[in-house]
């Protein structure tokens, strides 16, 4: 999960939507919109196995595991999965260490085993992101499903010598070179979808206050940060949409594998 300085200028890398302490309301509501989408596209599929990679705290893989028969969350960060085993004690799901720069999926998972990979925020952060949609091709089942997302370039911003500002990103994505590099990997993308509306209420929202037109946000009311207003919030305003995708921070896609692929 990659930092979100469109919405926040800390720079925190890892967020769980269902922490009342943590302030970035739109950012936890659009991390959790994207894993509500995934599951609910998933559920009338009853897929067998699910990984999620770069699952960060845990919260999506716990999501994803009450629609599939197993889940592998996987990431690099030790400390992130033994805070993930400790909090998520479901029996269909477990957590992995791997570097996706570095290790092999494989052996613990299969070449052609897994029914849908969840990838979020992911290949932005990574040396060489086509090896690892390399990867993700080779352990999907044929028509097993990617689930795709990384900031939109018109969202980011460059340094002085003109690498990303964000330092924990490595590449700046558009649809197009996104496509390009989930189809030599042997995958047809199906959908294209975005956040335009969250993108859209939170900038309201702060241009509402800076006018003084609203003395309090939704941020500051602790209501919101309650699990049920969170998932409310999620499912109304952040939700990923067919719609406008070109407003949304995050480009998100749906591609398939082809049977003859790799």
């Amino acid at each position: 999960m990659s930092s979100y300085l469109a919405y926040s200028g800390n720079g925190i890398d890892q967020i769980d939507p269902f922490d009342a302490g943590d302030s970035n309301l739109w950012r936890k509501a659009e991390y959790l919109g994207r894993y509500l989408f995934a599951a609910d596209f998933l559920q009338p599929r009853k897929p067998d196995l699910v990984v999620d990679i770069s699952c960060g705290m845990g919260y999506g893989s716990a999501q994803l595991s009450s629609v599939a028969g197993r889940v592998i969350g996987v990431d690099e960060n030790a400390a992130l999965m033994n805070y993930a085993n400790q909090r998520f004690k479901m029996p269909n799901l477990h957590f992995l260490r791997k570097d996706l720069d570095k290790d092999e999926l494989f052996p613990e998972i299969e070449d052609g085993s897994v029914a849908a990979v969840v990838s979020f925020e992911t290949l932005e952060h990574l040396l060489d992101p086509s090896r690892a949609l390399d990867r993700f091709s080779r352990i999907l089942q044929p028509d097993g499903f990617l689930f795709c997302s990384v900031p939109n370039v018109l969202s980011e911003s460059g340094d002085s010598s003109g690498l990303p500002r964000n330092k924990a990103h490595k590449h700046w994505f558009n649809y197009g070179s996104l496509c390009r590099l989930v189809e030599q990997s042997g995958m047809r993308v199906i959908y294209r979808l975005g956040q335009s509306w969250s993108k859209a209420l939170f900038r309201r929202e702060q241009q509402l206050s800076n006018a003084k037109r609203i003395t309090r946000k939704l941020t500051d009311e602790p209501i919101m940060h309650s699990p049920e207003m969170m998932r409310w919030l999620s499912y109304v305003a952040a939700y990923p949409t067919v719609e406008d995708v070109d407003g949304s921070y995050s480009i998100i896609i749906v591609a398939q594998r082809l049977f003859d692929s790799l």
